[in-house]
C-alpha cells in the first residue's frame, strides 16, 4: 500500500508537471520552436526537482527519463497541426511509446516508494561537503544534465513529425526494427535480472546467465540501441540530419562510459565473483570470435 500511494504522489506530481510544460510551450509560441521545446523541457526539470527536494528522494526524476519523450514529440506535432495519419510520424511515435511504457513500467517495478533512493544519486550527493554543493550537484548532474542528454537525443524523433514528408522509407523500416529489437533486448534482459534477485540464494551473486553471459550490461545497450534508431529515422527525412547522430553519442557517453563505470565499480566492491566475470565479458558490445 505505501509503494501504490507513493506511486500516486508521484502521477498526480508529473500531471501537473505536464501542465506547466504545457503552459510554458503556449506562452512562447514566437519562440524558434527548438529553443521553446527546450525552454519547456527545462521547466518540467525544475518542477520535478522541486519536488525530489521537497520528498528528499532524487528518484522523483527517474520517471522523467521515459516519459517526457513522448511528450515533448507530442508538443512539435500539435504545433505543425499534422495530421495523426501521417506514416512516418505514426511508426516513429507507436516505437517511441513501446520503448517509454516498457522503460516506465520496469521503474515502476522496480522502485520501491519513497524510502527507496536511487544508489547513485545518494552517492553523489554524499561527496557533497556543504550545502550548497548539494544543491548544485542535484540539480546540475542528477536533474539538469540528463535533462539535456535526453533532449538532444529526442530531437531526430522530433525532426521527422516536423519535417515528415508523410511516406514510409526503407530508413523507417530499419529504424523500426533497430527499435523494437532494442526494446525487446531491454524486455528479455531486465526480466532476467529480475527473476535472478528475486531468488534469494543469488544475494551477492553476479547475473551470468542468459543475456548477461554475452554482455555486462545487455540492458543498456538496448537502450543505446533505441536512441540509434532515432537518428536513423531522422535520416528518413534527408542525409542533412547526419549531425543528429550528436543524439547517440550522447547517450553512448552517459550510458555507456559514465553509469557503467560506476556501476562496475559498485559491482567489484560488492561481488567477490564480479571480477572473473568482468574479465571474461564484454562491457556491453557482445563478443561473437571467442578469445584465443
Amino acid at each position: 500500500m505505501i509503494k501504490f500511494r507513493d506511486l500516486m504522489v508521484v502521477l498526480v506530481g508529473y500531471i501537473i508537471c505536464f501542465y506547466f510544460m504545457d503552459l510554458s510551450w503556449s506562452l512562447f509560441q514566437e519562440t524558434n520552436i527548438w529553443l521553446r521545446l527546450l525552454i519547456v523541457d527545462f521547466v518540467g526539470t525544475i518542477f520535478i526537482y522541486i519536488c525530489s527536494n521537497i520528498f528528499r528522494n532524487s528518484s522523483w526524476y527517474d520517471a522523467y527519463w521515459s516519459v517526457i519523450p513522448p511528450f515533448l514529440i507530442l508538443l512539435v506535432w500539435m504545433d505543425v497541426d499534422a495530421d495523426p495519419s501521417l506514416s512516418r510520424a505514426f511508426l516513429m511515435f507507436v516505437c517511441v511509446l513501446f520503448w517509454a511504457i516498457r522503460l516506465t513500467y520496469n521503474w515502476v517495478r522496480s522502485w520501491d516508494g519513497f524510502s527507496h533512493e536511487d544508489w547513485r544519486y545518494v552517492m553523489m550527493k554524499g561527496r557533497t561537503n556543504s550545502s550548497i554543493q548539494y544543491a548544485l550537484v542535484d540539480f546540475l548532474f542528477i536533474h539538469l544534465v540528463p535533462t539535456l542528454c535526453v533532449f538532444v537525443a529526442t530531437l531526430p524523433f522530433c525532426f521527422v513529425v516536423y519535417y515528415s514528408s508523410g511516406e514510409i522509407n526503407n530508413f523507417d523500416i530499419a529504424a523500426a526494427i533497430i527499435i523494437f529489437g532494442a526494446v525487446l533486448l531491454q524486455i528479455i534482459s531486465d526480466q532476467q535480472m529480475y527473476n535472478f534477485r528475486q531468488d534469494p540464494s543469488n544475494q551477492g551473486k553476479t547475473m551470468t546467465k542468459g543475456l548477461w553471459r554475452y554482455s555486462r550490461h545487455p540492458n543498456y545497450l538496448g537502450e543505446i540501441l533505441f536512441w540509434f534508431g532515432g537518428f536513423i529515422f531522422a535520416l528518413g527525412n534527408s542525409f542533412d540530419f547526419l549531425w543528429s547522430i550528436i543524439g547517440t553519442l550522447v547517450m553512448y557517453m552517459l550510458i555507456g562510459i559514465t553509469s557503467i563505470d560506476m556501476m562496475d565499480k559498485r559491482s567489484r566492491e560488492r561481488r567477490s565473483d564480479f571480477i572473473d566475470y568482468e574479465s571474461s565479458t564484454p562491457r556491453l558490445f557482445p563478443r561473437f570470435v571467442s578469445r584465443s
